[in-house]
């Protein structure tokens, strides 16, 4: 599995952004290789840990249309993006199981 946590900052309320995080997170569900998010509130905005099956199905997220529409968006700015590699083992101990479990 293969972890990209995302941040960017934006002064809109949750109240104002559950329709459009809502209608991203239906999108979300099927992306190819997307295992899951936990999404985020930092104190100047928003982000959240996404995971997948893989580096290749992450970088291919990144790459798309998904993602680019999101960094496209007016008001969502300073977009920091960070790679992380998961210990499938250890994880699955503490509840995420591999991909290929699924």
């Amino acid at each position: 599995m293969h972890s990209v946590l995302i941040t960017f900052t934006c002064a809109a309320s949750p109240d104002d952004l559950e329709k459009p995080f809502r209608e991203y997170a239906i999108a979300l569900r099927d992306q190819p290789g997307f295992l899951s998010k936990t999404w985020i509130r930092t104190d100047i905005g928003y982000g959240g840990f996404h995971l997948f099956a893989d580096r290749a199905s992450a970088d291919a997220y990144l790459r798309g249309e998904l993602a680019a529409g999101l960094m496209a968006t007016d008001g969502f700015d300073d977009f920091v993006v960070t790679h992380y590699d998961v210990f499938d083992e250890l994880s699955a101990m503490t509840g995420v199981q591999p991909a290929a479990a699924r």
